[in-house]
């Protein structure tokens, strides 16, 4: 039993613990950043689009670490990856919620995987997706059908040398329709499928845009009535949703058809749906993962195909060595497959330099902070919303030279650069994204696929001079190269043979 004196000691100890955690902790400062007005904090600084370049000039005034606040709402903005690894990586179950996004939410989007909450869902989600791509050699599985597709890329750009950003959605698009739900894509014009899914995403992009809505910063308005002035946001949820619920409900419409009609492809869904009974909640995850796996998949390998030709248009010298390369290894005789990539380093380097030069996701997707935390003397209150600028880590000329040229060669030699997964390319800690190999291994075939068959140059304007495309993306959460033009042909009549032959049957 204790005695009146431990008892005092114990409630002293006690007492200094509160006192640390709620008065010490909290004494300390958020990171540095620009300084805010009243009430409002930064709302008049934040930048209207390409943020994470604002956010870089930021970084380079304030440090690898520092905030924000909106309304009351404090962001932490990081620009050094090792502070990334650090916070989102080695803390990683601090750090590994995802921010209330209410546009998000309104619009149905917390159903998918990137912006679920940190709980079971989000754990089984991401279990049922690694359970097919978690892997390489899980992915090794599905190499006849990319193989299939990047061959498919080539007849579909030589078919209509105009359409490049066609081309590469139609080829993303089948390659992982394919996978997840064993449908053949419309060869045909477009395919609805498709433009779905690149309808729904573009929506995804423009509704997790820092600062786009102002419901995300004041929930609050989410109760406003949608004849309210300033409610405009309240007619554009019905649309969002309307896509969001298409993403997921239009395909599983279609396997579970297919499967009562014994005429299902074996795929991610339909193998999952085999169980005869299925929870209600049960089928809700798997429909959703599925969704998840279908739209990140089908956005992810079309920025860096485009990429590619804007790559090979602006610095001809890259497209010459990958030819040479092509060439040495492969011969004029037949085009590249899987079992040739380690004999092909350049390529290798040059799909390095694709994921780094004009990344995918440039600020990734916000993390939350689940509890109070310190780092390095500032404080970083529980619900901070933590953005990891990846476009800086890839930009920084401290660690890449001339961090704005496209030079693959950078990845080669014995002291190469590193490589962007490395630096957060895909994310970090628990919300590192489950379709890395995924990504790696189409973004291979296809860029090997397109280096062996194809001849880009640069469009000429009306004077016959050359038009040197600009390396821009768009806005956004998932960006895309701007338009551009360029002029693309086979490297030989052997090569048109060579694609009709390897695109006779599909797998």
């Amino acid at each position: 039993m204790f005695t009146p004196s431990r008892t005092d000691g114990i409630i002293a100890a006690a007492a200094v613990c509160v006192w640390y955690h709620f008065y010490t902790r909290k004494s300390l400062p958020l990171p540095p950043g620009p300084k805010g007005w009243p009430l409002i904090g930064n709302v008049l600084d934040m930048p209207k689009s390409h943020a994470w370049k604002t956010f870089a000039r930021w970084g380079d005034l304030y440090g690898g670490i520092m905030s924000i606040t909106l309304l009351g709402q404090p962001f932490v903005v990081i620009n050094d990856p090792a502070i990334a690894t650090e916070l989102l990586g080695k803390k990683g179950t601090l750090y590994a919620d995802r921010p209330t996004l209410e546009m998000a939410n309104l619009s149905g989007w917390d159903r998918v995987l990137s912006s679920a909450r940190y709980g079971p869902r989000f754990k089984e989600y991401r279990k049922l997706i690694g359970r097919v791509i978690g892997t390489r050699q899980g992915m090794a599985r599905f190499n006849s059908v990319e193989d299939y597709q990047a061959n498919m890329l080539l007849k579909r750009v030589l078919d209509d040398p105009k359409a490049l950003d066609g081309a590469a959605r139609k080829t993303a698009g089948a390659m992982v329709l394919h996978l997840t739900y064993g449908y053949k894509i419309n060869e045909q014009g477009n395919d609805p499928l498709v433009d779905l899914a690149d309808k729904a995403l573009g929506q995804f992009s423009e509704i997790t845009r820092p600062g786009a809505f102002l419901v995300d910063v004041l929930p609050i308005l989410k109760y406003i009535p949608s004849w309210f002035p300033g409610a405009g946001f309240k007619h554009l949820t019905k649309m969002y949703t309307k896509s969001c619920d298409d993403l997921a409900e239009v395909p599983f419409a279609y396997v579970t058809e297919q499967m009562a009609n014994g005429q299902e492809t074996p795929s991610y869904l339909s193998n999952l749906l085999q169980d005869k009974d299925i929870s209600d909640e049960r089928l809700f995850e798997i429909k959703w993962s599925a969704a998840s796996f279908y739209g990140a998949g089908a956005d992810t390998t079309v920025s860096v195909i485009i990429a590619y030709f804007l790559a090979a248009a602006k610095y001809p010298q890259v497209q010459a060595k990958a030819h040479a390369e092509i060439d040495a290894v492969i011969g004029p005789n037949r085009l590249p497959t899987f079992e040739d990539r380690e004999s092909l380093p350049y390529i290798e380097a040059v799909c390095k330099e694709l994921f780094r030069w004009l990344p995918i996701v440039p600020l990734a997707v916000p993390h939350r902070a689940m509890a109070d935390d310190v780092y390095e003397g500032y404080f970083i209150p529980k619900d901070t919303l933590v953005i990891a600028n990846v476009w800086k880590f890839l930009h920084d000329p401290e660690v890449y030279a001339n961090p704005f040229v496209f030079n693959p060669d950078r990845f080669l030699g014995t002291n190469p650069e590193p490589h962007p997964i490395d630096v957060g390319l895909f994310g970090y800690g628990r919300r590192v994204c489950p379709g890395t190999h995924l990504a790696d291994v189409s973004v291979w075939i296809n860029v090997a696929k397109a280096a062996a068959g194809l001849n880009i140059t640069r469009a000429l304007d009306a004077s016959g001079n050359e038009i040197d495309p600009v390396a821009e993306t768009t806005d956004g959460i998932i960006t895309r190269p701007m338009p551009f033009t360029c002029t693309v042909g086979p490297r030989s009549a052997r090569v048109i043979q060579l694609v009709l032959d390897a695109t006779a049957e599909a797998p």
